[in-house]
């Protein structure tokens, strides 16, 4: 908003969420518009603000539409689980932009950028009607080839992501992050990388020749899958993971709409007969769609995201109930050598009932204490330990 200050053709679109999404530090340089009389109690508010706040998704999104039309710029931001209010007005505005293709007068305009947060994977005070990741779907049905969904594994690759929708022209961008604090995976010259690549193998997390892949699509399934593959390497040092993070889909595949992954790159990451195990920030047949763009064989994938089992719980139990959760990977993925023979399979099956224990003891524990085991949410990669751990920011907004 400072860098936009001559310009002022840049405005950020809000159902009344600015605080509740953790995007209040927009405040330091702006203010919400507000064309009433200002009380002195009044807080951020001012004629001349840029953030357009109102408790109607239908309104910011015609106001975005408008805003855009005339060459201007935006960023609407919600909880994921309510942006399907406005999915008929998108899927109108998308004929529109199929249509203006073949318009020789037509202007290019800019994207229509959305931010997807309070996500359903931390919705533990609002509970199952918070829970929903189907905007994810409803962008990912259009058949026009103008829609990208990116899924930043941490805050670097937001800034990438960010970066990409707000210079883009013509296409209409989501982006699926949470508004809690996590660890910062890549560096900045390999989140842009991961980005433009839209899938990567982290060659800081594997190994050469794999036994199995380890995937992950969002920032929340990434970490389950890190301290997976903390574990897989704990309990089965002989097994060789490769890790590999997808940050973005599109309708034509994994990756982006400038860089669509063929089947000789998703051969390349994937392997062409390793099983892998993928943990997805959305539902699993949202993925198992993309999937049908290229020759796999199904029984090697074994797809984990949100299975619509939600609840009022902890973060890491809307994990356990949907089977994504660091445990139920280790699970599967021990599981898994042990048929393959890189680990006798009784001793498999002993390791994965020691961790189903672990879910099992995590459970009751919720039950009488409301949060989860302090050595769930005090786990860090290996490589990181000992070092210096930023904490969560204080938050004074709402907590709704």
């Amino acid at each position: 908003f400072r860098q936009n200050a001559d310009n002022k053709n840049f405005r950020f679109m809000s159902p009344d969420e600015t605080y509740s999404n953790k995007l209040d530090e927009i405040f330091q340089a702006t203010s919400r518009s507000w064309q009433w009389p200002i009380m002195s109690w009044d807080k951020d508010l001012s004629q001349d603000g840029r953030v357009m706040e109102m408790l109607s998704e239908h309104n910011m999104q015609g106001l975005m539409q408008g805003y855009v039309l005339t060459g201007r710029h935006a960023m609407f931001a919600s909880y994921e689980a309510f942006l399907q209010v406005v999915s008929s007005m998108v899927d109108q505005y998308a004929k529109f932009l199929t249509q203006s293709r073949s318009v020789a007068w037509r202007g290019t305009i800019p994207s229509l950028n959305y931010i997807l947060t309070s996500s359903g994977w931390r919705q533990d005070h609002n509970g199952f009607s918070h829970q929903n990741p189907g905007f994810i779907d409803d962008i990912l049905r259009r058949q026009s080839n103008f829609s990208n969904v990116y899924f930043p594994s941490d805050g670097n690759v937001t800034l990438v992501c960010l970066e990409e929708m707000l210079s883009s022209v013509r296409q209409i961008n989501a982006l699926v992050a949470g508004k809690t604090l996590e660890p910062r995976w890549l560096s900045t010259e390999l989140a842009r990388q991961q980005v433009s690549e839209g899938l990567m193998i982290w060659d800081f997390a594997s190994d050469e020749n794999p036994d199995i892949v380890m995937a992950a699509c969002g920032d929340y399934p990434t970490k389950e899958t890190m301290a997976a593959i903390d574990i897989i390497k704990t309990e089965c040092p002989a097994a060789k993971i490769r890790c590999v993070n997808v940050s973005s889909l599109t309708t034509m595949g994994l990756g982006t709409l400038r860089n669509v992954a063929t089947q000789k790159k998703f051969d390349e990451i994937f392997t062409h007969d390793k099983p892998v195990i993928f943990n997805f920030h959305g539902y699993p047949q949202t993925l198992k769609s993309i999937l049908f763009n290229y020759d796999v064989h199904s029984h090697r994938f074994d797809i984990r995201g949100y299975k619509e089992i939600g609840s009022t719980t902890t973060p890491f139990d809307m994990h356990v109930r949907n089977e994504t959760s660091r445990y139920d990977l280790a699970i599967a993925a021990l599981r898994q050598l042990g048929r393959c023979g890189i680990m006798p399979f009784e001793e498999a099956e002993h390791r994965a009932a020691i961790y189903q224990a672990k879910i099992d003891e995590n459970t009751a524990y919720i039950k009488t204490n409301g949060v989860d085991l302090p050595e769930i949410d005090a786990w860090v990669w290996p490589a990181a330990r000992g070092e210096a751990q930023a904490a969560e920011e204080a938050w004074h907004g709402q907590t709704n």
